[in-house]
């Protein structure tokens, strides 16, 4: 998942193996509710992911045709940093913000992994899904965690 630098939209590229477009991440700079969209090479969306405006851990909802799917909400832990989805999936994503290394697990079984390439053009990003898992949820789930390290960033004044 490769970053686009230089608009007043942020977009990423996901490719397959193969350095083929397979989907493509699009959200406005300037929107209240920071919606993302995730969409096909035709650039039909297939998922939105929308913050939850008024939370006091993040919180976000994956939606598909209009419907709530998903809810990616960040736990509170000492030690390790975790998200909780609800819906279709029930996942448990844990990892580390500033590594920008996650697992995503599914009854105990790790069923996706997300890692952050450094020292590329914009923000890049290694994913890599098992076991048929809906790549497009995962992509899902790997755009709230971006958005959560964003905030973080931006609150601590410099990025990892």
């Amino acid at each position: 998942m490769q970053e686009k630098m230089f608009g007043f939209q942020t977009e990423f590229f996901i490719k397959n193996q193969a350095g083929q477009d397979c989907f493509i991440v699009f959200s406005k700079l300037f929107s209240f509710t920071q919606k993302h969209s995730l969409l096909n090479v035709l650039r039909q969306e297939i998922l939105s992911v929308e913050n939850k405006v008024f939370s006091w851990l993040p919180t976000f909802y994956v939606k598909q045709n209009e419907q709530l799917s998903l809810t990616i909400k960040q736990e509170c832990s000492c030690f390790s940093q975790q998200l909780t989805i609800t819906g279709l999936k029930n996942w448990k994503v844990v990892g580390d913000y500033f590594a920008h290394d996650f697992q995503i697990f599914e009854n105990g079984q790790v069923v996706a992994r997300m890692s952050k390439a450094w020292f590329t053009w914009g923000d890049s990003f290694l994913i890599e899904v098992y076991n048929n898992t809906q790549p497009e949820y995962v992509i899902a789930v790997v755009m709230g965690i971006h958005r959560i390290i964003e905030k973080n960033r931006k609150n601590v004044g410099f990025g990892f």
